[in-house]
């Protein structure tokens, strides 16, 4: 959906869709969430999510891991910037260790990008030489 231009109200739309599903994704999983779990979490409906992610599941899938993973990514930022001495090495270690501590025992990057890289095998079929 990043084509076309959204009103603030359509971005905020998305925005709630995308963060409904990577809460929900990160408090159970992704094998245990559904289109309807997110559409009750967000309190959108079916048309509103296929507007926004018309691939449906899959599509808002790679939208939560790309959300995640700028969030891993803006999380380190500071730390990447300033890893001159092995204190800072280790202050980075610290924050990281920390973050996935307090993020639970679902690591929400790990768990999409996991589930995609299964379902792109499935659907692709062996590869050949």
């Amino acid at each position: 959906m990043t084509a076309r231009t959204l009103t603030r109200k359509g971005a905020a739309t998305r925005r709630r869709i995308l963060e409904g599903a990577a809460t929900h994704i990160r408090e159970h999983g992704v094998a245990a969430t559904t289109l309807d779990d997110v559409l009750a979490r967000t309190s959108t409906s079916k048309s509103q999510l296929f507007h926004y992610f018309p691939g449906g599941r899959e599509e808002l899938l790679l939208a939560v891991a790309r959300l995640e993973a700028d969030r891993v990514l803006e999380d380190q930022r500071p730390q990447l910037g300033a890893l001159t001495s092995w204190a800072a090495w280790q202050a980075w270690r610290d924050a990281v260790v920390d973050r996935y501590r307090r993020q639970g025992r679902l690591c929400p990057l790990n768990s999409v990008t996991s589930h995609l890289g299964i379902a792109h095998l499935r659907d692709s079929g062996p590869t050949r030489p």
